[in-house]
C-alpha cells in the first residue's frame, strides 16, 4: 500500500486552505473598517455634544428674543438674537459657535446645510422652538441619532420674533 497524497488531493488541500483564509482576511478587515469607523462616529459625537452644551448653555444663561436663519452659497447661517448676539456658521465639514470650531472628522459624514427649524405656541405664554441640524452619513441622514438637536421654551414678550418655518 502507498502512502502520500495525489496531487488531487494536495489541490483540493490548498483551495479549501486558501478559501478559509480568504474569508478570515475578509472578517478581519471589516473588523477593522468597523473600528475605524466606530472611533471616527465616537469623536464626532464628542463635538457634537460640546456643540449643543453649548448652545443649550446659552439657551439657559441669555434670553432668546429671536432669530434668523440664512442659507448663504456654500453655508447656513443661524443668527440667535440673544441678550448677547450669537452666530452659528454652518459648512459641510465643520460648525463655528462663540468662536469655537467643532470638526466633523468622520470622511463619510457631513452637516445638512438646510437647517430644519419648528416654531410651536404652547399656550399664551410660552412658545417651544426646536432646531434640527441633520448629519448627512453617505448623503443620506440614516438616523436623526446623530443630528444636532436644540430646543428652546420661551416665555412671549413684545420683543420676541421668530420666523414662523423655514424653508430651504
Amino acid at each position: 500500500m502507498k502512502k502520500g497524497f495525489t496531487i488531487l488531493e494536495l489541490l483540493i488541500s490548498i483551495t479549501l486552505i486558501s478559501i478559509v483564509l480568504l474569508l478570515l482576511l475578509k472578517i478581519m478587515m471589516s473588523f477593522y473598517y468597523i473600528n475605524d469607523s466606530d472611533d471616527y462616529a465616537s469623536k464626532d459625537e464628542i463635538n457634537r455634544a460640546l456643540i449643543i452644551k453649548s448652545v443649550e448653555s446659552d439657551f439657559l444663561n441669555y434670553n432668546l428674543n429671536g432669530l434668523k436663519i440664512l442659507k448663504e452659497n456654500n453655508k447656513t447661517i443661524i443668527d440667535f438674537k440673544l441678550d448677547e448676539k450669537k452666530v452659528m456658521e454652518i459648512k459641510e465639514n465643520y460648525i463655528i459657535y462663540n468662536d469655537e470650531k467643532y470638526e466633523l472628522e468622520s470622511n463619510n459624514a457631513k452637516y445638512d446645510l438646510c437647517v430644519q427649524y419648528t416654531y410651536v405656541d404652547l399656550d399664551d405664554d410660552y412658545y417651544l422652538i426646536k432646531i434640527n441640524i441633520p448629519v448627512l452619513i453617505n448623503g443620506k441622514n440614516t438616523t436623526v441619532d446623530d443630528d444636532l438637536q436644540f430646543t428652546y421654551i420661551g416665555l412671549k414678550n413684545n420683543e420676541t420674533s421668530y420666523q414662523e418655518s423655514y424653508a430651504c
